[in-house]
Order: structure tokens, then C-alpha cells, then sequence
């Protein structure tokens, strides 16, 4: 039997898990009667325990485009100083969310737009829903492509056809069970993305020879003129921190899991346990799999070699070469469920961002409940096939994730937390969506094409990041003219 056979089986097998998952939960919803219950749908009812927060976060984190992949390259690339990218600012972000999130869970609230509305109103909610939507379709995409582009090998299929088939998976179990289904299905794709991380680590080092040692690597290609420890420079890890920390620290997929606790205390405990999996699984073995890279594929006049693409297909060729036949079935399934931990949980905030907070109070007043519970599965679906959509044309994951979460912090950080001010009006919140979200476009294309060069500092320049930095200085000035030309503003300055 051809190998490929093993492979597929395992695959299969896997996937009619999660699918069965889907409709077990779809099954006992209609056997209570909350089959066409779009809070069941949505929030799980708001029962979750800790551990299955804490696992749920930790398997969304765990991704194969995060920690599989970028995460490892950014260790092969800068060395042990690539925490400083990653897994170090994520960490903070865990702590902040340990702090915060008695206030988040302050309002009652599911979604973040819907905050928004209980102060503001219903055009603040459907201002800021459209941000979520292209952020959340961005990664969930960045995640398919980068599985499809790891698994296509094993399967001996088009990358195309793969992304299609983790795609369909997916889509299928969302459309079937909603946010609970998406939370089930990562207790068990937490264990199995642990099982892979841990066992490439295991064969990453095993495969290095005696004399080797990983804190004596050859030198990472991308290694600025600094110490080891700060070798992507101070100047990019500034703006990494800058571009990521204020978005992460209201991440919606984080909030939604934070909302959906049973209490304070779980919501919490959840956290601390999504934050040692990720100093585990996010920063200490993609850490030992990155320094092994470097010492099994060192870097060649500064550049990796080709068969492994620059860093991405490190996973893939260490399986190729280093795993037997029955080890690289079991991690072919590990890598498929980091996949889809993440793909159901970005493709969900997508659904619930569209469906739940831009259409439904359209369509409250004139839809039945059951036409838009129906509405809402088709959304789940249609969120999935975007992304889908979207990973046909991704190419490089850099440029994704720093401006996804760079929307996060220039369009959602500061209407978020300045929810929680009593003095805070619409006018303020709206106009810092609006030109926070406009002006990171519009200055991303400017960066990219390097118009911005001439004007920024080097420092700034040479990151490339700069257009983050311009669009929160025009959110904050938004919110300013907001406060300015507010209906208080405009009786003061007429006074």
C-alpha cells in the first residue's frame, strides 16, 4: 500500500472526529430545543469552565501559521532574540488579560461591536464589525494556506486542493455547531498540536549531531549588527511591541472566550493556563526547533537553503527526513489540528462579527428566529470560504500578521478600552474607528511602495513598520477632533 494510503486514512479519520463533534452538539441542541438559539449558537450559553477556556485560547495560539511556522522561522532567522517577536509580547498580553478581565466581563456583553453599541449605539457596532471581519478572514487564511502548503506533500495533492479540503472540514463542523463546537474540537486539537510540537522538537534535537549545542548555532540569517539576545534590533522590536500589544490585549478571539466563562474566577484561571501553554508550546519548543533548524539547514551566505523555503517547510522536511512512517501519520494529523484550531476559531469571529453584530439588527425586527439562526450558519460557512479565498493569494506571512494586528491596534484598542470611560462619547469612538482604520491602509500602501522612506526616520524606514505607527497617531487624532467637534465640543466652542 502507498504510503500516501496511511496518510489520507489518518486525515479522514480525524476529520469525521471534528465533524462528528459538530453535530453531536447540533443534535443535543435540538433535543432541548435551542437548535434555532442564537445565544446557544454564539456563546455556548456562557458555561464555560476554565480548562476548556484555557485550552481553547491555547489551541487557537497554537497554530500552524503562529508557532508552527512563523514562530520557528523568526528563531531561525534571529536566533534565541526572536522571542522578542513573538512569544515574549504575547506573554504580556496574557498577563493584561489576567488583570483585565474582571472589567472586560464588566458589561455582560458577547462581542466586542456590542459593547460598543450598549454605549454608544447600533452605528458605532456596525462601524467597527467590518475591522474584525477582514483581520479575523486575514489569519484564519494565513492558516489555511500555511497547512495546506505543510500537508500537500503527505497527501499528493495540488496546494490548492489541500486548502479546499481543511477548508470544507472546517466549514462543515462550524456550520453545524457554532462557538461550541469550535470549543470542543480544541480540547482535543490542543492535545494533538502539543503531541506535534513537542515530538518535532524531539527529532529536531535528536537529529543534531554529538558535538552540536543550541546555544552555539551557526549565525541566523536575518541577525541585525547586535547582541544575540537583541539581534532583530531595537528598533523592530520596539515597533513589534507598538504593533502588536494594544491589539492583542483586546484580541476578540481571547474576548469571546473571556465572556463566554461562567465566572470571573474561571475566565481567569483560563488565562493562566492558556499562558503556560504558550511560554511552552509557543516559546520554548518552536525555540529548540528554530536553533536545531539552524545547525541541521545552516543558513548559506545568509540566506536558508532552498529546501526549506526560506524557513517554512522546516516542519515538513524534518518530518520527510527524520520521522519514520508511523510518527509522520500521527504528526500529519497533529499538524492538520493546529490547522484547524485556528481556522475555526478566526473563521468563527469572522461569522459572529458579519452575522451577529453588522446584519442582525438589520434583520432582528423583520427575520424570524429561525431564518436567522440559518442565517448565521450560513455565515460560519461563508466566513471559511473567504478565508479560503484569501490563502489562493497569500504568499508571505510576515506582511499578514503584523498588519492584522496592526488593525487591531490602530482601529480596535482605543474605542475598546475607552468603552470602560464614563466621559467617552460617540462621536470620539467613531471617528478613532474610522480614520485609525483608513489610515493604516492607506499607509501600509504608501510603506509598501516606499513613498513613507524619504519621511520617516531610518530607524523607522528600515522596519518597514511605520504605517502602524501613522495609523494609530490617526485614530488617537480622531478621538481628539471627536472630543473637539462632539455635540459637548460644538457647545462649548458656540459658548
Amino acid at each position: 500500500m502507498h504510503t500516501r494510503v496511511y496518510y489520507w486514512i489518518g486525515i479522514l479519520f480525524y476529520s469525521f472526529a471534528v465533524i462528528g463533534i459538530g453535530f453531536y452538539v447540533w443534535l443535543r441542541d435540538k433535543k432541548q430545543g435551542k437548535e434555532q438559539d442564537n445565544t446557544a449558537y454564539w456563546e455556548a450559553s456562557r458555561n464555560l469552565s476554565s480548562w476548556s477556556v484555557g485550552l481553547s485560547i491555547s489551541a487557537s495560539m497554537m497554530s500552524v501559521s503562529w508557532s508552527s511556522v512563523y514562530g520557528v522561522q523568526l528563531f531561525y532567522w534571529y536566533g534565541l532574540g526572536g522571542g522578542w517577536l513573538l512569544i515574549v509580547p504575547w506573554l504580556l498580553t496574557m498577563a493584561g488579560f489576567f488583570v483585565l478581565a474582571p472589567l472586560f466581563r464588566k458589561f455582560k456583553v458577547f462581542s466586542q461591536p456590542q459593547l460598543l453599541e450598549k454605549r454608544f449605539g447600533t452605528r458605532t457596532r456596525q462601524l467597527l464589525a467590518p475591522t474584525l471581519i477582514l483581520v479575523f478572514t486575514i489569519w484564519a487564511g494565513a492558516e489555511i494556506f500555511a497547512a495546506g502548503t505543510l500537508i500537500a506533500p503527505f497527501l499528493g495533492i495540488s496546494v490548492p486542493q489541500a486548502l479546499f479540503l481543511i477548508a470544507l472540514i472546517v466549514a462543515i463542523y462550524s456550520y453545524s455547531g457554532g462557538f461550541e463546537a469550535v470549543v470542543s474540537t480544541d480540547k482535543i486539537q490542543f492535545v494533538l498540536v502539543a503531541i506535534f510540537i513537542t515530538a518535532i522538537a524531539f527529532l529536531g534535537v535528536t537529529a543534531l549531531p554529538p558535538e552540536a549545542s543550541l546555544f552555539n548555532t551557526p549565525l541566523p540569517p536575518k541577525t541585525q549588527q547586535m547582541p544575540l539576545l537583541l539581534s532583530p534590533g531595537w528598533a523592530l522590536i520596539l515597533l513589534t511591541f507598538i504593533a502588536y500589544m494594544p491589539g492583542w490585549i483586546v484580541e476578540t478571539d481571547v474576548w469571546i472566550r473571556l465572556q463566554a466563562a461562567r465566572s470571573d474566577g474561571e475566565a481567569r484561571k483560563g488565562i493562566l493556563i492558556a499562558g503556560v501553554n504558550s511560554a511552552l508550546f509557543v516559546g520554548l519548543l518552536p525555540f529548540l526547533i528554530g536553533a536545531s533548524a539552524l545547525i541541521l539547514f545552516p543558513p548559506v551566505h545568509g540566506r536558508a537553503p532552498a529546501e526549506i523555503q526560506d524557513g517554512a517547510l522546516i516542519f515538513t522536511v524534518m518530518m520527510q527526513k527524520y520521522a519514520p512512517l508511523w510518527l509522520n501519520l500521527a504528526l500529519s494529523v497533529g499538524l492538520i489540528a493546529a490547522a484547524m484550531s485556528t481556522i475555526d476559531t478566526c473563521g468563527n469571529v469572522v461569522a459572529l462579527s458579519f452575522s451577529h453584530d453588522l446584519m442582525e439588527p438589520m434583520l432582528a425586527k423583520r427575520w424570524s428566529k429561525k431564518r436567522l439562526n440559518l442565517f448565521a450558519r450560513i455565515s460560519s460557512v461563508g466566513a471559511i470560504l473567504a478565508a479560503f479565498v484569501y490563502a489562493l493569494f497569500t504568499e508571505s506571512l510576515w506582511d499578514i500578521f503584523y498588519l492584522s494586528s496592526g488593525l487591531l491596534t490602530t482601529t480596535v484598542f482605543i474605542p475598546v478600552i475607552s468603552s470602560f470611560f464614563k466621559s467617552t462619547r460617540k462621536h470620539e469612538v467613531n471617528l478613532s474607528i474610522i480614520l485609525g482604520f483608513w489610515g493604516t491602509i492607506v499607509f501600509y500602501f504608501l510603506e509598501s511602495r516606499g513613498v513613507l522612506h524619504g519621511i520617516e526616520p531610518a530607524f523607522v524606514a528600515q522596519t518597514g513598520l511605520g504605517y502602524i505607527l501613522w495609523g494609530f497617531v490617526l485614530a488617537a487624532a480622531g478621538f481628539g477632533l471627536g472630543k473637539i467637534f462632539g455635540r459637548g465640543g460644538v457647545k462649548k466652542l458656540n459658548g
